[in-house]
């Protein structure tokens, strides 16, 4: 191959004529090596990056290395390889992440009950002591406006993580839409890919 990229044939040496054998590919290393990625993904952006590039090159062995593989036996490691390369062999439209669902409300609390005094048929001087104080706090949770328990749960919700990735994409061929669910895991302070 040519400096300017064209293609040469010839009996002789490249190095004689001023080409190369073959331009390397990229992403490859001097040596035409494929580079290895030798971390993981720590942070989400870096895992749904590394996901979108493993579909746009179609290349199942880099989905391979963000799957979150250990305790898969080697049967179901084939199985699940055979499913990684059906993802990656799919144009991909887009990926949407898969919040948990929010937590339930909490339940109104009961109307205080009205306080009684009592005594203890032991001591006949004694009275029980209040329990005013206890159920105080309840009735002001109680209490609270409704734009403050609004607010507390939108703050929650705001520090979720996804708990999975919603991959769209198009049947091969068609136009016929199809969603795939990977499941979120962290394991060792990385983010890792599971069906």
């Amino acid at each position: 191959m040519t400096e300017d990229g064209g293609h040469v044939y010839t009996d002789r040496e490249c190095k004689e004529i001023g080409a190369t054998e073959r331009a390397p590919r990229p992403g490859a290393g001097r040596d035409g090596s494929r580079l290895i990625r030798r971390d993981c993904s720590r942070r989400l952006q870096d895992l749904v990056f590394e996901l979108t590039a493993a579909i746009d090159s179609r290349d199942v062995n880099r989905l391979a290395g963000i799957y979150h593989w250990p305790g898969t036996s080697a049967r179901n490691a084939y199985a699940i390889m055979g499913r990684l390369d059906a993802i990656v062999n799919r144009p991909l439209l887009h990926i949407t992440p898969l919040q948990p669902s929010p937590p339930p409300r909490p339940a109104a609390a009961p109307p205080p009950a009205p306080l009684t005094w009592r005594t203890r048929p032991d001591v006949a001087g004694m009275q029980a002591p209040s329990v005013a104080a206890g159920r105080a706090s309840t009735a002001a949770d109680a209490a609270l406006p409704e734009s403050v328990h609004a607010a507390a749960t939108r703050h929650q919700r705001a520090r979720q993580v996804p708990t999975g990735l919603v991959l769209d994409q198009t049947v091969a061929n068609r136009i016929t839409p199809l969603q795939t669910v990977l499941s979120l895991r962290r394991h060792l302070g990385c983010w890792w890919v599971s069906l």
